[in-house]
Protein backbone atom coordinates (compact mmCIF):
# COMPACT_ATOMS: atom_id res chain seq x y z
CA UNK A 1 0.00 0.00 0.00
CA UNK A 2 3.11 2.40 0.74
CA UNK A 3 4.63 1.96 -2.64
CA UNK A 4 1.21 2.22 -4.07
CA UNK A 5 0.57 5.42 -2.24
CA UNK A 6 4.37 6.55 -3.13
CA UNK A 7 3.47 5.79 -7.09
CA UNK A 8 0.35 7.98 -6.89
CA UNK A 9 2.11 10.68 -5.84
CA UNK A 10 5.09 10.39 -8.39
CA UNK A 11 2.42 10.63 -10.73
CA UNK A 12 0.99 13.48 -9.23
CA UNK A 13 4.13 15.07 -9.44
CA UNK A 14 4.64 14.31 -13.43
CA UNK A 15 0.80 15.71 -14.04
CA UNK A 16 1.54 19.18 -11.92
CA UNK A 17 5.13 19.45 -13.70
CA UNK A 18 3.66 18.87 -17.07
CA UNK A 19 0.50 21.46 -15.89
CA UNK A 20 3.26 24.17 -15.29
CA UNK A 21 4.77 23.55 -18.64
CA UNK A 22 1.51 23.43 -20.59
CA UNK A 23 0.12 27.32 -18.42
CA UNK A 24 3.43 28.88 -19.27
CA UNK A 25 2.82 27.72 -23.06
CA UNK A 26 -1.01 29.03 -23.61
CA UNK A 27 0.10 32.07 -21.17
CA UNK A 28 2.98 33.16 -23.60
CA UNK A 29 0.65 32.27 -26.51
CA UNK A 30 -2.70 34.77 -25.82
CA UNK A 31 -1.14 37.77 -27.60
CA UNK A 32 -0.63 35.51 -31.31
CA UNK A 33 -3.85 33.62 -30.15
CA UNK A 34 -5.24 37.02 -29.89
CA UNK A 35 -4.41 38.26 -33.12
CA UNK A 36 -4.91 35.35 -35.00
CA UNK A 37 -8.74 35.10 -33.69
CA UNK A 38 -9.14 39.27 -34.58
CA UNK A 39 -8.11 37.74 -38.02
CA UNK A 40 -10.29 35.36 -38.20
CA UNK A 41 -13.25 37.72 -37.38
CA UNK A 42 -12.52 39.87 -40.28
CA UNK A 43 -14.07 37.25 -42.39
CA UNK A 44 -17.17 37.44 -40.28
CA UNK A 45 -19.65 38.35 -42.76
CA UNK A 46 -19.03 35.28 -44.71
CA UNK A 47 -19.20 32.89 -41.73
CA UNK A 48 -23.02 34.50 -40.47
CA UNK A 49 -25.39 32.99 -42.92
CA UNK A 50 -23.97 29.80 -42.12
CA UNK A 51 -24.18 30.56 -38.17
CA UNK A 52 -28.19 31.48 -39.07
CA UNK A 53 -28.68 28.62 -41.15
CA UNK A 54 -27.44 26.07 -38.53
CA UNK A 55 -29.56 27.85 -36.17
CA UNK A 56 -32.40 26.80 -36.69
CA UNK A 57 -33.79 24.55 -34.55
CA UNK A 58 -33.14 27.28 -31.89
CA UNK A 59 -29.54 26.33 -31.36
CA UNK A 60 -26.84 28.14 -31.67
CA UNK A 61 -23.99 27.20 -33.68
CA UNK A 62 -20.82 27.74 -32.03
CA UNK A 63 -18.55 28.78 -35.13
CA UNK A 64 -15.94 30.22 -32.56
CA UNK A 65 -15.03 26.58 -31.73
CA UNK A 66 -13.34 25.35 -34.52
CA UNK A 67 -11.78 28.61 -35.26
CA UNK A 68 -10.53 28.10 -31.54
CA UNK A 69 -9.36 24.52 -32.34
CA UNK A 70 -7.32 25.40 -34.81
CA UNK A 71 -5.75 28.19 -34.24
CA UNK A 72 -4.28 26.63 -30.90
CA UNK A 73 -3.64 23.37 -32.42
CA UNK A 74 -1.08 25.54 -34.63
CA UNK A 75 0.40 27.11 -31.93
CA UNK A 76 0.55 24.55 -29.19
CA UNK A 77 2.26 22.46 -31.96
CA UNK A 78 5.13 25.28 -32.65
CA UNK A 79 5.40 25.91 -28.58
CA UNK A 80 5.49 22.11 -27.31
CA UNK A 81 8.32 21.61 -30.09
CA UNK A 82 10.37 24.58 -28.43
CA UNK A 83 10.55 23.06 -25.61
CA UNK A 84 11.42 19.19 -26.52
CA UNK A 85 7.97 17.99 -27.21
CA UNK A 86 7.11 15.75 -30.39
CA UNK A 87 3.24 16.18 -32.18
CA UNK A 88 2.44 12.51 -32.17
CA UNK A 89 -0.90 12.10 -34.44
CA UNK A 90 -2.92 9.47 -32.77
CA UNK A 91 -6.61 7.90 -33.85
CA UNK A 92 -8.85 7.37 -30.84
CA UNK A 93 -7.35 10.50 -28.83
CA UNK A 94 -7.20 13.89 -27.91
CA UNK A 95 -7.32 16.75 -30.20
CA UNK A 96 -3.44 16.96 -29.57
CA UNK A 97 -1.16 14.92 -28.48
CA UNK A 98 2.80 14.83 -27.99
CA UNK A 99 5.19 12.64 -26.49
CA UNK A 100 8.83 13.22 -24.79
CA UNK A 101 10.74 10.66 -23.32
CA UNK A 102 8.52 10.09 -20.24
CA UNK A 103 5.24 10.69 -21.03
CA UNK A 104 1.96 10.99 -23.90
CA UNK A 105 0.53 14.26 -23.27
CA UNK A 106 -3.27 14.51 -24.55
CA UNK A 107 -4.53 17.77 -24.67
CA UNK A 108 -8.68 18.27 -25.42
CA UNK A 109 -9.86 21.78 -26.42
CA UNK A 110 -13.49 22.46 -25.79
CA UNK A 111 -15.62 25.15 -25.92
CA UNK A 112 -18.52 26.67 -23.52
CA UNK A 113 -21.06 29.36 -23.65
CA UNK A 114 -21.19 31.52 -20.55
CA UNK A 115 -25.13 30.96 -20.73
CA UNK A 116 -24.90 27.09 -20.20
CA UNK A 117 -23.09 26.52 -16.58
CA UNK A 118 -24.12 22.95 -17.06
CA UNK A 119 -21.34 22.56 -19.99
CA UNK A 120 -18.15 24.15 -17.55
CA UNK A 121 -19.66 24.41 -13.79
CA UNK A 122 -16.76 22.98 -11.77
CA UNK A 123 -16.61 19.84 -14.44
CA UNK A 124 -15.10 19.43 -17.69
CA UNK A 125 -16.87 16.79 -20.33
CA UNK A 126 -14.72 13.95 -21.47
CA UNK A 127 -15.19 11.27 -24.04
CA UNK A 128 -13.70 7.93 -24.13
CA UNK A 129 -10.81 9.45 -26.00
CA UNK A 130 -10.00 12.07 -23.83
CA UNK A 131 -8.75 9.66 -20.28
CA UNK A 132 -6.99 7.16 -18.86
CA UNK A 133 -9.41 7.42 -15.78
CA UNK A 134 -11.68 4.53 -15.62
CA UNK A 135 -15.38 5.91 -14.36
CA UNK A 136 -17.70 4.24 -12.21
CA UNK A 137 -21.59 5.24 -12.93
CA UNK A 138 -24.41 4.12 -11.59
CA UNK A 139 -25.96 1.32 -13.36
CA UNK A 140 -30.08 0.32 -12.84
CA UNK A 141 -32.60 2.63 -14.46
CA UNK A 142 -33.19 6.11 -11.94
CA UNK A 143 -36.18 6.33 -10.00
CA UNK A 144 -37.20 2.55 -10.65
CA UNK A 145 -34.08 0.35 -9.56
CA UNK A 146 -33.81 -0.71 -5.86
CA UNK A 147 -30.34 -0.34 -4.56
CA UNK A 148 -28.48 -2.80 -2.31
CA UNK A 149 -27.50 -1.61 1.33
CA UNK A 150 -24.15 -0.91 0.10
CA UNK A 151 -25.44 2.09 -1.83
CA UNK A 152 -25.69 2.46 -5.48
CA UNK A 153 -24.29 -0.57 -7.33
CA UNK A 154 -21.77 0.92 -10.41
CA UNK A 155 -20.17 -0.17 -13.55
CA UNK A 156 -16.80 0.47 -14.68
CA UNK A 157 -16.87 2.24 -18.33
CA UNK A 158 -12.97 1.85 -19.59
CA UNK A 159 -11.43 4.42 -22.07
CA UNK A 160 -9.46 4.32 -25.36
CA UNK A 161 -6.36 5.87 -23.14
CA UNK A 162 -4.48 3.63 -21.39
CA UNK A 163 -2.59 4.53 -17.60
CA UNK A 164 0.58 4.11 -19.55
CA UNK A 165 2.35 2.93 -22.68
CA UNK A 166 4.52 0.55 -23.40
CA UNK A 167 6.73 0.28 -26.27
CA UNK A 168 9.72 -1.23 -26.80
CA UNK A 169 10.20 -1.94 -23.07
CA UNK A 170 9.94 1.67 -22.21
CA UNK A 171 7.19 3.11 -19.85
CA UNK A 172 5.25 6.24 -21.08
CA UNK A 173 2.90 7.76 -18.50
CA UNK A 174 -0.24 9.08 -19.98
CA UNK A 175 -1.18 12.75 -19.36
CA UNK A 176 -4.45 14.18 -19.94
CA UNK A 177 -4.88 17.54 -19.87
CA UNK A 178 -8.43 19.80 -20.72
CA UNK A 179 -8.40 23.42 -22.67
CA UNK A 180 -11.59 25.37 -21.45
CA UNK A 181 -12.65 28.25 -23.74
CA UNK A 182 -15.73 29.98 -22.03
CA UNK A 183 -17.13 32.45 -24.74
CA UNK A 184 -19.95 35.30 -24.80
CA UNK A 185 -23.21 34.12 -25.68
CA UNK A 186 -24.64 35.64 -28.56
CA UNK A 187 -27.77 34.08 -29.03
CA UNK A 188 -29.90 36.79 -29.08
CA UNK A 189 -28.77 38.16 -32.34
CA UNK A 190 -29.17 34.83 -34.24
CA UNK A 191 -33.23 34.70 -32.27
CA UNK A 192 -33.91 38.03 -33.81
CA UNK A 193 -33.35 37.08 -37.44
CA UNK A 194 -34.61 33.82 -37.28
CA UNK A 195 -38.07 34.47 -38.11
CA UNK A 196 -36.79 36.28 -41.01
CA UNK A 197 -34.81 33.45 -41.99
CA UNK A 198 -37.78 30.87 -41.53
CA UNK A 199 -39.91 33.52 -44.25
CA UNK A 200 -37.23 32.86 -46.57
CA UNK A 201 -37.14 29.60 -46.93
CA UNK A 202 -40.88 29.84 -47.53
CA UNK A 203 -40.18 31.95 -50.38
CA UNK A 204 -37.31 29.63 -51.47
CA UNK A 205 -39.85 26.53 -50.84
CA UNK A 206 -42.65 28.27 -53.17
CA UNK A 207 -40.56 27.94 -56.22
CA UNK A 208 -39.85 24.13 -56.37
CA UNK A 209 -42.52 23.35 -58.20
CA UNK A 210 -41.67 25.41 -61.29
CA UNK A 211 -37.73 24.39 -60.68
CA UNK A 212 -38.57 20.89 -61.54
CA UNK A 213 -41.41 21.49 -64.08
CA UNK A 214 -39.22 20.23 -66.65
CA UNK A 215 -37.87 17.23 -64.98
CA UNK A 216 -41.15 15.27 -63.61
CA UNK A 217 -44.06 14.60 -65.70
CA UNK A 218 -46.70 15.95 -63.24
CA UNK A 219 -46.75 17.87 -60.19
CA UNK A 220 -47.40 14.70 -57.98
CA UNK A 221 -44.58 13.30 -59.13
CA UNK A 222 -42.43 16.00 -57.87
CA UNK A 223 -44.13 16.20 -54.60
CA UNK A 224 -43.32 13.21 -54.11
CA UNK A 225 -39.68 13.18 -54.68
CA UNK A 226 -39.20 16.65 -52.61
CA UNK A 227 -40.98 15.11 -50.10
CA UNK A 228 -38.82 11.69 -49.98
CA UNK A 229 -36.61 11.50 -46.81
CA UNK A 230 -34.21 8.45 -46.05
CA UNK A 231 -35.03 6.48 -42.80
CA UNK A 232 -31.68 7.49 -41.99
CA UNK A 233 -31.45 11.23 -42.67
CA UNK A 234 -33.08 13.70 -40.22
CA UNK A 235 -33.99 16.13 -43.24
CA UNK A 236 -36.45 15.80 -46.79
CA UNK A 237 -35.21 16.42 -49.71
CA UNK A 238 -36.73 19.66 -50.03
CA UNK A 239 -35.07 20.99 -46.97
CA UNK A 240 -31.68 20.52 -48.05
CA UNK A 241 -32.90 21.93 -51.72
CA UNK A 242 -33.99 24.73 -49.69
CA UNK A 243 -30.56 25.27 -47.82
CA UNK A 244 -29.11 25.13 -51.18
CA UNK A 245 -30.94 27.94 -52.97
CA UNK A 246 -30.07 29.66 -49.61
CA UNK A 247 -26.53 29.49 -50.26
CA UNK A 248 -26.60 29.94 -53.98
CA UNK A 249 -28.51 33.31 -53.12
CA UNK A 250 -26.57 34.65 -50.43
CA UNK A 251 -23.39 33.54 -50.92
CA UNK A 252 -22.60 33.15 -54.57
CA UNK A 253 -25.05 35.85 -55.53
CA UNK A 254 -27.13 33.50 -58.31
CA UNK A 255 -30.17 35.55 -58.52
CA UNK A 256 -31.77 33.50 -61.16
CA UNK A 257 -34.71 32.67 -59.67
CA UNK A 258 -38.20 33.91 -60.62
CA UNK A 259 -39.83 35.66 -57.75
CA UNK A 260 -42.81 38.00 -56.97
CA UNK A 261 -42.12 41.77 -56.68
CA UNK A 262 -42.68 41.71 -52.91
CA UNK A 263 -40.23 38.59 -52.46
CA UNK A 264 -37.58 39.88 -54.30
CA UNK A 265 -37.76 42.60 -51.86
CA UNK A 266 -37.79 40.42 -49.10
CA UNK A 267 -34.40 38.47 -50.34
CA UNK A 268 -32.85 42.15 -50.46
CA UNK A 269 -34.28 42.80 -46.84
CA UNK A 270 -32.91 39.05 -45.69
CA UNK A 271 -29.28 40.71 -47.21
CA UNK A 272 -29.21 43.83 -45.41
CA UNK A 273 -30.62 42.24 -42.14
CA UNK A 274 -27.26 39.46 -42.55
CA UNK A 275 -24.79 42.49 -42.89
CA UNK A 276 -26.33 44.02 -39.77
CA UNK A 277 -26.10 41.00 -37.89
CA UNK A 278 -22.35 40.76 -38.89
CA UNK A 279 -21.75 44.16 -37.68
CA UNK A 280 -23.52 43.00 -33.92
CA UNK A 281 -21.33 39.86 -33.68
CA UNK A 282 -18.08 41.70 -34.59
CA UNK A 283 -18.71 44.45 -32.25
CA UNK A 284 -19.56 41.98 -29.64
CA UNK A 285 -16.26 40.47 -30.16
CA UNK A 286 -16.91 36.71 -29.67
CA UNK A 287 -13.84 36.15 -28.17
CA UNK A 288 -13.06 33.95 -24.88
CA UNK A 289 -14.49 35.07 -21.64
CA UNK A 290 -12.38 32.62 -19.92
CA UNK A 291 -9.47 30.14 -20.61
CA UNK A 292 -9.18 27.42 -18.47
CA UNK A 293 -6.46 24.77 -17.86
CA UNK A 294 -7.39 21.27 -16.45
CA UNK A 295 -5.30 19.05 -15.60
CA UNK A 296 -7.54 15.14 -15.81
CA UNK A 297 -6.63 12.47 -13.54
CA UNK A 298 -4.59 9.55 -14.63
CA UNK A 299 -6.40 6.28 -14.21
CA UNK A 300 -3.90 4.68 -11.70
CA UNK A 301 -4.93 7.54 -9.43
CA UNK A 302 -7.77 5.80 -8.63
CA UNK A 303 -10.02 5.51 -6.09
CA UNK A 304 -8.99 9.01 -5.36
CA UNK A 305 -10.80 10.36 -7.82
CA UNK A 306 -13.85 8.11 -8.01
CA UNK A 307 -16.39 10.29 -6.64
CA UNK A 308 -15.07 13.32 -8.90
CA UNK A 309 -15.45 11.25 -12.06
CA UNK A 310 -19.14 10.81 -12.97
CA UNK A 311 -21.53 9.77 -15.84
CA UNK A 312 -21.80 12.13 -18.70
CA UNK A 313 -24.69 12.46 -20.99
CA UNK A 314 -24.12 9.75 -23.07
CA UNK A 315 -23.95 6.72 -20.68
CA UNK A 316 -20.56 4.30 -21.16
CA UNK A 317 -19.53 7.06 -24.14
CA UNK A 318 -18.53 10.07 -22.26
CA UNK A 319 -17.96 11.01 -18.34
CA UNK A 320 -16.92 14.04 -16.77
CA UNK A 321 -14.38 15.32 -14.07
CA UNK A 322 -16.59 17.38 -11.78
CA UNK A 323 -13.61 18.29 -9.90
CA UNK A 324 -14.69 19.82 -7.29
CA UNK A 325 -11.94 21.75 -5.05
CA UNK A 326 -9.70 20.96 -8.16
CA UNK A 327 -6.83 20.11 -5.91
CA UNK A 328 -4.05 17.69 -6.44
CA UNK A 329 -4.22 14.84 -3.81
CA UNK A 330 -1.28 13.56 -3.05
CA UNK A 331 0.53 16.73 -3.40
CA UNK A 332 1.16 19.33 -0.32
CA UNK A 333 0.68 22.74 -0.85
CA UNK A 334 -3.15 23.01 -2.05
CA UNK A 335 -1.60 22.90 -5.61
CA UNK A 336 -4.81 23.56 -8.11
CA UNK A 337 -5.51 21.06 -11.31
CA UNK A 338 -7.41 23.60 -12.19
CA UNK A 339 -5.89 27.49 -13.30
CA UNK A 340 -7.44 30.07 -15.09
CA UNK A 341 -4.73 31.55 -17.60
CA UNK A 342 -6.63 33.95 -19.27
CA UNK A 343 -10.13 35.81 -17.79
CA UNK A 344 -11.90 39.05 -18.60
CA UNK A 345 -12.38 41.36 -15.65
CA UNK A 346 -15.77 42.09 -16.69
CA UNK A 347 -16.89 38.77 -15.91
CA UNK A 348 -15.03 38.13 -12.56
CA UNK A 349 -18.12 37.75 -10.58
CA UNK A 350 -20.38 36.00 -13.10
CA UNK A 351 -17.54 33.64 -12.73
CA UNK A 352 -17.37 33.45 -9.25
CA UNK A 353 -21.10 32.35 -9.05
CA UNK A 354 -19.80 29.18 -11.02
CA UNK A 355 -16.54 28.55 -9.34
CA UNK A 356 -15.61 28.08 -5.60
CA UNK A 357 -11.81 28.63 -6.50
CA UNK A 358 -10.55 30.66 -9.63
CA UNK A 359 -6.67 30.30 -9.08
CA UNK A 360 -5.34 32.49 -12.05
CA UNK A 361 -1.64 31.82 -14.30
CA UNK A 362 0.60 34.67 -13.75
CA UNK A 363 3.54 32.82 -13.94
CA UNK A 364 3.49 31.91 -10.62
CA UNK A 365 -0.39 30.87 -8.98
CA UNK A 366 -2.71 32.78 -6.97
CA UNK A 367 -6.05 32.60 -5.83
CA UNK A 368 -8.61 35.46 -6.02
CA UNK A 369 -9.97 36.79 -2.65
CA UNK A 370 -13.67 37.18 -2.09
Amino acid sequence: MVEYACEQEEIEKKEYETLQKLNFIFKDSLELFDNRLKDSLKYINYITLPIIMASIENKSFNPFAEIIEKHISFIVNNKMASIGYKLLPLGYASDLAFEDDNTIVHIDIKTANINNPADFKEEIALGINQTSYAAKLPSGVKGKTDYNSDGIDTVKIYSNLPEIYVLNNLNKLTITNGLLFIYPDYKEFIDDIRKDYIEIRKILDGTLLNMFKDVFSNDENIIEFLDYKPDRERFKRRDLIVENLVRAYFIHNKKELKLEIQDQRNMELFAKRIIEISKKLSEREIKPVAIISISIPNGKLSPNYDTQIVSGKAFGNSIRYHYEDGVFKSLDGNKSRVIFIYLNNKYIQTLKSYFKNIVIYDVQEKKIKD
